[in-house]
């Protein structure tokens, strides 16, 4: 190949690599985990989101360029009793007939510390919109990158927990969401 040729198709190949899409990361399902943490009766009630789904998009070098969308299947949400889980999908709860996910969306990510992110975003839950901070740990090693964090929510701000379950009599408005995710480099 002539040097004129090979400049020509490194010159081409460098202009490609500002219009490509951001490197997409790959979710580790068994590595990855969204817990839902409140109190009813007195006691602590743990729920699991057994199916997500993270599109993380970005250079692992400066998460603060990318972009994140988490979706959650909001039938996948159970505590492991059929009686609970009856009531949790239900219209006064997560109404998964009518609201099948729960998607949160990034905005802008923000690195306030090495190790540390805080993700600005929106979460559409039961057909409506909410703003949402989201504190992250993120720690890089190599092609894998993990990301865990906890935050504390009223449900009643996001309307979960409508009718009788509005109270605190028996569920406690606060809920702690804990999640770890394992992401790999495609």
């Amino acid at each position: 190949m002539k040097r004129g040729h090979v400049t020509m198709a490194g010159c081409l190949l460098a202009g490609l690599g500002l219009v490509l899409p951001a490197m997409a990361w790959e979710l580790e399902r068994e590595a990855s985990r969204i817990e839902l943490i409140g109190t009813a009766d007195g006691r602590e009630a743990v729920t699991r989101v057994e199916a997500f789904d993270v599109e993380l998009e970005g250079d692992p070098d400066d998460p603060t360029d990318g972009s994140l969308v988490l979706t959650l299947d909001s039938a996948s949400i159970t505590s492991g009793s059929a009686m609970v889980d009856e009531m949790l999908h239900g219209r006064n709860w997560f109404d998964v007939a009518s609201h099948p996910e729960i998607v949160f969306r990034s905005t802008a990510i923000h690195a306030p510390a090495p190790g540390e992110l805080r993700v600005d975003g929106e979460l559409e839950v039961l057909g409506e919109t909410y703003p949402l901070e989201v504190p992250v740990g993120w720690e890089r090693d190599g092609e894998r990158v993990r990301a865990e964090g906890r935050l504390s929510l009223d449900r009643t701000d996001f309307d979960v927990g409508r009718g009788a379950w509005r109270s605190e009599g028996t569920v406690k408005h606060e809920v702690h969401v804990d999640f770890a995710f394992e992401l790999v480099a495609p």
